[in-house]
């Protein structure tokens, strides 16, 4: 680009002139692309840089350099705490600033965003949003003459001193406990802080987890940007809604809740409505749990015992069978067993056994029905295995219990 009048016969520099003098005062990384998405040819070396985003992912190029050429000067912040700066220059190129971190970050992150645009490692230029809008409006009144307020830009873009503060504070809380640089993260950080806060009944902690840095760190499962976001919400929805299972709630109305949520996310035409309904799916799951663990303190037993002293007692007058329970119940047997001897001091077996005796007392003291046909109506083998597991119980033959209440009532 030569130096040139434009139509008002301001004089115009070469941008080459310009960024060689940026570079003197802020070091920070910049990017020349023809309108095409290409790197413009003065500023690259044509080298594949595997720690450069823009030649990593290419998607993800096209889409900044897209938003630029439609916006004209603009701070791209999808991607908060990291940021990206545009201006569309002379001859249709296309100038990026960036990545800029506007708060400090570690290099976990760093290694996550990279991971997430395909590169090996990104280390982002940390300086303030106001330094990196000055730069902008720099560039753009020496390209067209036109000057605005910092702080009219600032706002315009988005990015005002409470989202800046808000992001900053959520780095504070994230590496409250630990430095820095020896606090690892993992690429299921975000889903496993979802994951907890919903088994705890945390509201405050989902929403925390929910408007974290790494929220925007999402993987990519679809090469349509709707079908992507959909696919991302069936995700979450399934993990809120076993969350919740794994807390205690009923499986039947969490695959309820589930397929209803999943319906709806199918049905939306804009991949923020997509996101929306996958949280208020975690919410409400929350929600759920943390009155089921309230409850659940006025509560002697755990749900999924609850859940089975009612099955058993449903299903009193059949042959049990403790796998097709399980089944019934989506809880495994081991785990169920275990369960029932923590919070009842007997095995399943015994409450059954419990169980019947105490329905077998009460057919034998309000009903005229036989020894025989009491013991079929409960399952036993016999009117004899009845009457061995009666006296086991109670200390007493059926017989005996029989007449002794026969004999009760008769003085009453």
């Amino acid at each position: 680009m030569d130096i040139q009048n434009d139509e008002k016969g301001a004089r115009i520099l070469p941008l080459s002139y310009g960024l060689s003098l940026l570079k003197q005062l802020l070091p920070v990384p910049t990017h020349i692309f023809k309108s095409d998405c290409h790197y413009y040819e003065k500023f690259d070396n044509n080298e594949y840089d595997d720690w450069n985003v823009f030649k990593t992912d290419f998607d993800f190029r096209c889409r900044i350099v897209q938003k630029i050429k439609e916006s004209r000067l603009t701070i791209i912040s999808d991607e908060k705490p990291v940021v990206y700066g545009g201006v569309a220059c002379a001859d249709e190129l296309i100038l990026v600033i960036g990545p800029i971190s506007i708060t400090d970050i570690d290099q976990s992150f760093c290694k996550l965003y990279a991971l997430k645009h395909n590169a090996v490692n990104v280390a982002p230029f940390n300086c303030t949003v106001q330094k990196l809008a000055s730069i902008l409006l720099l560039i753009h009144s020496s390209i067209t003459g036109e000057y605005i307020y910092l702080s009219d830009f600032i706002n315009e873009t988005a990015l005002s001193e409470d989202i800046i503060e808000n992001t900053n504070r959520q780095f504070a809380r994230i590496f409250s406990d630990q430095s820095l640089s020896t606090r690892t993260h993992n690429p299921g950080q975000f889903e496993e802080s979802i994951k907890n806060a919903i088994t705890t009944g945390n509201v405050e902690g989902l929403k925390q987890a929910l408007n974290s840095i790494y929220s925007s760190m999402r993987g990519t499962l679809s090469r349509n940007s709707l079908r992507s976001a959909k696919n991302l919400a069936i995700v979450d929805i399934t993990l809120a809604t076993r969350a919740a299972i794994e807390a205690g709630l009923s499986v039947e109305e969490m695959y309820t809740i589930s397929d209803g949520f999943i319906m709806e996310v199918e049905d939306c035409k804009y991949e923020s409505d997509a996101a929306a309904l996958a949280q208020a799916c975690a919410l409400r799951c929350t929600q759920k749990v943390a009155k089921y663990l309230s409850e659940r303190k006025s509560r002697s037993t755990s749900l999924p015992v609850d859940r089975a002293c009612q099955y058993i007692d449903h299903h009193i007058n059949e042959k049990f069978d403790l796998t097709t329970m399980c089944n019934k119940l989506k809880i495994s047997s081991s785990y169920l067993s275990k369960l029932f001897r923590q919070e009842k001091n007997m095995s399943i077996g015994d409450y059954i056994r419990m169980r019947k005796i105490e329905i077998a007392k009460m057919l034998l003291r309000t009903t005229d029905r036989s020894l025989g046909e009491i013991a079929m109506l409960l399952s036993f083998n016999s009117q004899s295995h009845f009457g061995r597991v009666f006296l086991k119980e109670t200390g007493m033959t059926p017989a005996a219990y029989k007449n002794s209440n026969a004999i009760r009532d008769s003085f009453l």
